[in-house]
């Protein structure tokens, strides 16, 4: 204990026990006119209680009824409360605290409110801070209650902003569902930084007190994003701004922040789509491989079912290497140039090439899809069970049958024929 504290206590009980001392003088102050209400608040100071006012307070010689205090301000505080003295080594000091202000935020006497403070624990604190930053649309749980405490220490802390914990895990003390996301392989920036960085501690206009609705947050930092908007396909969820949809826009195990594994997230919408592909045996590599992004742009698209490169709508069509892009982003871009060949294709009845003989014609080529199903089939070499035509949507079937020197094909488009390499 400091000798200058030991001193001050010691006067004090040889004022506390003194036969002449506080009860004319002390308990005069509130029995007189002066201060006849000290001491009637639900929330009393000790002293002020015990009516020992000589405590804090001693009369200024030679001048009658003017007085000042036994030591300085917040070291009279502490010779009683010793236990918060610590909280001045602390790093980040509330300004009252940190100017020795201790009745900015407390009366000495009495009170309406516990621990003798001025108001309740959120009007208090709007004296200094700006209230309308508190009062948006949207309003965090404990600023909406009055509870600045549940995250700020009003005193001092060792986090920023007075904080009680750091700010990579206060909010993990309410928010125990989103603990887990330092643990996860793929973080989004901001929640990698600080939960802060989208979310608003105290309000906000939009929900889950954030600046702006999706996408217009996203597009804040996925600026390259916004030109989807104005893509001739595009996505349900991003035409209607629901980024979160498909991402976690926290954390994930799965890659581009995917809430699931991409398979499983695009069959959860295209429920028909994921029937079919698991009723046939023979996927094709992307759908086998749960990459749906390998041939679909998921946000938009300047082509036809928003696929990353342009295939026609049309079924018949002149032939042009261009027209099957994104067949042939995989797949080899001559299959179908030369009428005769050894090498490009197997689908050939000795050199005649049968993929130059359907497709690569200067009117009625038929499209990749008039034999192929790009997703999954039953039939070897993805060839689909039945083929669209004409304008009444006929669907004409095809029987397909691999040999071990080519295959045989029964179909509504012409007799059955066979091919041997």
């Amino acid at each position: 204990m400091r000798k200058g504290q030991t001193l001050l206590i010691a006067g004090l009980m040889v004022i506390l026990f003194s036969v002449t001392g506080w009860s004319q003088q002390d308990a005069g102050c509130t029995e007189n006119k002066c201060h006849a209400d000290m001491g009637t608040k639900q929330f009393v100071h000790g002293p002020v209680g015990a009516k020992i006012c000589t405590i804090c307070h001693t009369e200024v010689q030679g001048k009658k009824h003017q007085f000042e205090y036994t030591t300085d301000k917040e070291e009279l505080c502490f010779a009683c409360h010793e236990e918060k003295r610590d909280m001045m080594l602390e790093d980040y000091l509330h300004t009252p605290v940190a100017d020795g202000n201790c009745v900015g935020c407390h009366d000495p006497h009495q009170a309406d409110y516990r621990f003798q403070l001025k108001g309740n624990a959120s009007e208090l604190c709007f004296t200094c801070h700006k209230k309308d930053q508190f009062m948006q649309e949207f309003v965090h749980g404990p600023v909406g209650v009055g509870d600045c405490n549940v995250c700020h220490n009003p005193h001092s802390s060792s986090n920023e902003m007075q904080l009680v914990s750091s700010p990579d895990k206060i909010c993990y003390n309410c928010h125990i569902e989103q603990s887990d996301i330092p643990t996860k392989r793929h973080i989004h920036e901001p929640a990698k930084e600080k939960c802060t960085t989208c979310h608003d501690p105290h309000s906000d206009k939009a929900k889950f007190l954030l600046p702006n609705d999706p996408p217009e947050l996203c597009y804040g930092c996925h600026d390259d994003f916004e030109e989807y908007s104005n893509a001739a396909f595009q996505h349900d969820p991003v035409v209607n701004g629901k980024c979160t949809n498909c991402h976690n826009p926290h954390a994930s195990d799965n890659p581009r922040m995917f809430a699931v594994p991409q398979e499983e997230l695009c069959f959860s919408c295209h429920e028909e789509l994921s029937s079919y592909v698991s009723e046939n045996s023979h996927k094709h590599g992307p759908v086998k491989q749960g990459d749906c992004n390998a041939c679909h742009d998921p946000h938009g698209s300047e082509n036809y079912k928003i696929l990353r490169k342009y295939f026609p709508e049309e079924f018949y069509m002149p032939y042009e290497t261009e027209n099957y892009a994104i067949c042939f982003d995989c797949h080899n871009s001559t299959i179908a140039l030369d009428a005769k060949t050894m090498t490009l294709t197997d689908f050939r009845d000795g050199d005649i090439n049968l993929h130059n003989l359907h497709v690569n014609k200067e009117v009625k080529g038929r499209s990749c899809k008039a034999c192929h199903q790009a997703h999954a089939t039953n039939q070897d070499k993805h060839i689909r069970e039945s083929v669209p035509f004409g304008s009444m949507n006929w669907e004409l079937p095809i029987k397909f049958t691999k040999l071990d020197d080519g295959g045989s094909c029964v179909v509504g488009c012409h007799a059955p024929k066979e091919y041997h390499r």
